[in-house]
């Protein structure tokens, strides 16, 4: 299995770092840590030609990664596989999801929306775009998130039949592993027979994945957002997990312009978004 964390080298992001490190050593998997920069402006005039100065500035930037690495790991970095890599973007969302493919990358972790980024690197925008096209698993670490074991993940459902494949892919990642999955359906509609549904939908999960620890959980809110975050606050997860559609579903409303600064605020776990390529 091979995790890619796309950092920006930042004070800001050591604990997604730490956080990546943590997960790939109980997952027991290889990570490799992206570093994408931009060339500044060259002032004056240099003898040196353009490969040169770009051969000369990726020995740099990977340089300032060795040493950012170096000095931000965990203790028990000895018993991690960990490559490094910088590379020159002028795009980075393009940049990084060319290295999902290149990697055959089985999951991709940004860090959350950061004010302090001097790009804006890991801001909604980025996280959105990568959503969209993004085809393997993506985890959106909220900053200073300490790493705990995943042992209980939630699970947001709208009832699809993809959604027991984005379950099955869950657990494919966490194999091995004492996991929970609690699935919960947020109902706002008071006349709506979300229960019923449920009944069906766990039907058809546990004929397919025949898990006897998965739970399924239906709740009443107002809003979709507001409902995850008082089943998060009840339960205390260690991440939620949620499928990520073409078309508008609870994932975009979850990161729609209106709502990302609310969520980023009060969701403090990491977000796995499961795109619906993946499952083709």
């Amino acid at each position: 299995m091979t995790i890619l964390y796309a950092t920006d080298c930042s004070k800001n992001s050591i604990s997604t770092l730490q956080y990546a490190q943590k997960l790939a050593l109980q997952l027991s998997a290889k990570l490799v840590v992206l570093y994408v920069y931009d060339i500044p402006p060259i002032a004056g005039k240099t003898i040196k030609t353009e490969e040169q100065i770009q051969r000369g500035l990726k020995k740099e930037k990977l340089q300032l990664l060795r040493s950012y690495c170096h000095e931000n790991s965990v203790e028990n970095i000895k018993n991690l596989t960990m490559f490094l890599t910088s590379e020159y973007g002028a795009s980075i969302t393009h940049t990084i999801m060319e290295y999902t493919l290149h990697l055959d990358c089985n999951l991709l972790i940004i860090g959350m929306k950061d004010e302090h980024s001097k790009r804006g690197v890991f801001s909604g925008n980025i996280a959105n775009s990568l959503l969209r096209h993004i085809n393997c698993k993506m985890m959106i670490v909220p900053n200073a998130f300490e790493f705990s074991a995943i042992t209980s993940i939630v699970y947001a459902t709208d009832f699809e039949e993809e959604d027991i494949k984005a379950i099955q892919q869950v657990l494919q990642v966490f194999k091995m592993q004492n996991l929970e999955i609690k699935v919960v359906h947020v109902d706002t509609n008071t006349n709506a027979k979300g229960k019923e549904q449920m009944e069906w939908f766990k039907e058809m999960v546990l004929e397919k994945v025949g898990d006897s620890t998965i739970s399924f959980n239906v709740i009443n809110a107002k809003t979709v957002p507001q409902g995850l975050r008082m089943f998060i606050g009840d339960e205390n997860p260690n991440l939620i997990a949620l499928l990520e559609r073409e078309e508008p579903t609870i994932f975009k409303k979850l990161f729609h312009k209106d709502l990302i600064k609310t969520m980023e605020s009060r969701i403090r776990i990491p977000i796995l978004s499961i795109n619906q390529k993946s499952l083709q």
